[in-house]
C-alpha cells in the first residue's frame, strides 16, 4: 500500500516538473530553440546576457542557458538537456572567472535534475556531487522527497501550465532582468571577512566539469569560447591570487584550443555606477556590455 503511494507520488511530481515551462530544464526538453548561439553560466550571465539587445546587433539567434547559482556541473547537465531536444549551437559563451573553480562560490543545485534520474548520465552526475541524495533517490518518491521545499512549488506551478496549455517560459529568451538595485554591500563584506584578501582554491570538481562542459560542446561541433564579463577594477586588489587563478584558466582554453575573452578594459570597470557587485553589471551596465559583446560575436567566423 506505501509503496504504491510512493510510486504513484512519484508519477505525479515526475509529471508536473516537466510541466513547468519556467524551469529550464523542462523548457529546453519540450521547445525547439535552436540557438546559434548559447550563453551558459551562473547568475552573472543569467542577469546580463540579454539575446533581446544582443540578437539584433548580430542577425544570429540566441538563447540564455544559464542559472542563478550554478557551478559547472550544474552548467555540464543543462547543456547536456539542451543537446538532447535541440541543434548543437555554432558557439558556446561560457562564463569562467576565479570564483568559478572554488566551491566556496555557486553550487551543485541537485534538485534541478530530480525528474532526470532515470538518465544514467544524470544520475551518475549527481552521486558524484551530492552522493547522499543519491543513496535516497533510489526509494520511490525520495528523489523528490529530499529537496521538496524546493520542488513542491514547482509542481504545483507545473500543473498549473499544463491545464492552462501554457507552452512558453515567462522569460523566453532565458535572460532574467538583474534586480533594480544600485549596489550592495557584497565587496565590503567581503573586505571585513578577509582583511589580507581572499586567496582562491581550486576544487578539482570544478575544474572536472570545466573540462567535460568543453568537450560536451565540442563533440558536438559546437565552438567554445570562455569569458569573463567585466569586474569592478576596485574590487581586484582584494583577491589575492587572482592573477594565477586567471593563468590557470587560460591554461585550460590553451589545452582545448579556445580562447579564453576577458572583457577588462571597458570603462564601466572603473565605477560602481554600473555595478550591483563587483562581477554583477546593473541594467545600465549590461547594455553597454551587451554592445561590447555583439560587436566582438560580429568579428568571430
Amino acid at each position: 500500500m506505501l509503496y504504491g503511494i510512493l510510486c504513484a507520488l512519484d508519477a505525479l511530481y515526475a509529471f508536473g516538473l516537466k510541466q513547468n515551462r519556467n524551469l529550464k530544464t523542462a523548457y529546453v526538453q519540450s521547445k525547439k530553440i535552436d540557438a546559434d548561439i548559447l550563453f551558459h553560466g551562473p547568475c552573472e550571465p543569467l542577469w546580463m546576457l540579454d539575446p533581446a539587445q544582443i540578437d539584433p546587433l548580430t542577425n544570429r539567434p540566441s538563447y540564455n542557458l544559464s542559472l542563478s547559482h550554478s557551478d559547472f556541473a550544474d552548467n555540464y547537465l543543462h547543456l547536456y538537456l539542451y543537446l538532447q531536444n535541440n541543434k548543437a549551437p555554432e558557439y558556446l559563451f561560457l562564463y569562467v572567472t576565479p570564483e568559478s573553480l572554488d566551491k566556496h562560490f555557486n553550487t551543485f543545485n541537485t534538485y534541478r535534475f530530480a525528474e532526470f534520474m532515470d538518465d544514467s548520465l544524470v544520475a551518475a552526475v549527481v552521486k558524484e556531487n551530492d552522493s547522499r541524495y543519491y543513496s535516497f533517490s533510489k526509494i520511490p518518491f525520495m528523489r523528490f522527497a529530499y529537496y521538496n521545499s524546493r520542488i513542491t512549488f514547482p509542481v504545483l506551478q507545473g500543473y498549473k501550465h499544463y491545464f492552462s496549455g501554457r507552452s512558453e517560459a515567462f522569460y523566453t529568451s532565458g535572460f532574467e532582468p538583474p534586480a533594480r538595485i544600485v549596489w550592495d554591500n557584497h565587496l565590503e563584506d567581503m573586505q571585513k571577512q578577509y582583511p589580507e584578501g581572499y586567496r582562491f582554491v581550486t576544487d578539482s570538481l570544478r575544474l572536472k566539469y570545466l573540462q567535460k562542459t568543453i568537450e560536451l560542446a565540442k563533440e558536438r561541433k559546437t565552438n567554445v569560447i570562455l569569458y569573463e564579463s567585466p569586474v569592478l577594477t576596485e574590487s581586484l586588489k582584494h583577491l589575492a591570487n587572482r592573477d594565477e587563478m586567471i593563468e590557470q584558466i587560460r591554461s585550460v582554453a590553451k589545452n582545448y584550443n579556445i580562447p579564453y575573452k576577458q572583457f577588462d578594459d571597458l570603462p564601466v570597470s572603473r565605477s560602481r555606477e554600473y555595478f550591483i557587485s563587483s562581477l554583477n553589471l546593473n541594467t545600465k551596465g549590461l547594455r553597454i556590455f551587451n554592445d561590447t559583446l555583439a560587436k566582438y560575436i560580429n568579428r568571430l567566423p
